[in-house]
Parts: C-alpha cells; structure tokens; sequence
C-alpha cells in the first residue's frame, strides 16, 4: 500500500510541474475578425464585364449586408501584374466571427435575394459570370491581432 505522504508528494511534484508549463504558454496574437476570401480569374478581355458586375449588383448586395450588421466589411484587391495561370482579383468578406458568420448566414441569404430574386435567378447570374471568371478558390480565415 502507498504511503499516503508519498501519494502527497506525488500529487504536489505534478501539480507543481503543470503550473509550470501552463505559464510557459504565451500567445502571441488575440483573435481577430473572420474573413471569407476569394480568389477570382477574369477571363482575358473581360475585365470591363466582371468589374461592372462588382460596382452594380456586388456593391449593392454587400453594401446592404454590411448596413444591416450581417457582415462588417469587404474589399476588392486586384493585383497588379498579370500572370495568366492563376487568379487576379480577390475579394475578401470581414464578419465579426466565423460563429456570427453561420449564425446569421440565412438571414443574410434573405436579403441577398431581395437583389439578385430567386435560386433560380441566382443560379442563371452565377452561370454569366462564369463566362467572364472563374472563381479558383474560397478560404476562410480568422484575422491574427498581434500583441
């Protein structure tokens, strides 16, 4: 049978060791806001077509998006040398966080139909503009506040 001074020292040399460790975790960054960015190809030649389409129908679905408090913000970056073999254009989406991004994720699709109408209708638009881009890829990401 264990002594229980030994089962004492035990615990005490364990808890001891754990504390330590436990301090030596430093974080370097708080957490920041959720980002949604995509990247964009724009066909050659079309670059007139996608970015009406972004100063019309974009602006104004994520302008209301952002007024109604579903998203924070967005942006558009293009880049500015031309490399035909990967995308030109991102578009990034800022949410408060990726629990508030899910959360009000069908209202935000709500509203979103009030411009662009139906799934249908959206499909047809979506179908458009792959004529003129293709989107390459769709990341989310939490933004890194160092300290």
């Amino acid at each position: 049978m264990t002594n229980p001074r030994t089962l004492l020292r035990w615990s005490l040399g364990l808890t001891l060791v754990a504390a330590t460790v436990g301090a030596q975790i430093y974080s370097y960054h708080t957490p920041g806001t959720t980002w949604s960015v995509t990247a964009i190809r724009i066909h050659a030649g079309m670059d007139a077509a996608y970015l009406q389409y972004l100063d019309t129908s974009l602006k104004r679905d994520h302008d209301a998006l952002v007024k109604a408090g579903y998203m924070k913000s967005y942006k558009i970056l293009r880049t500015l040398d031309y490399d035909e073999a990967t995308w030109n254009l991102l578009i990034l989406r800022e949410y408060a966080s990726l629990a508030a991004f899910e959360a009000n994720e069908e209202k935000s699709d709500s509203l979103s139909r009030q411009f662009s109408g139906d799934a249908g209708a959206q499909m047809n638009a979506y179908t458009d503009r792959s004529k003129i881009r293709d989107v390459v890829w769709t990341k989310m990401a939490r933004e890194f506040l160092l300290k």
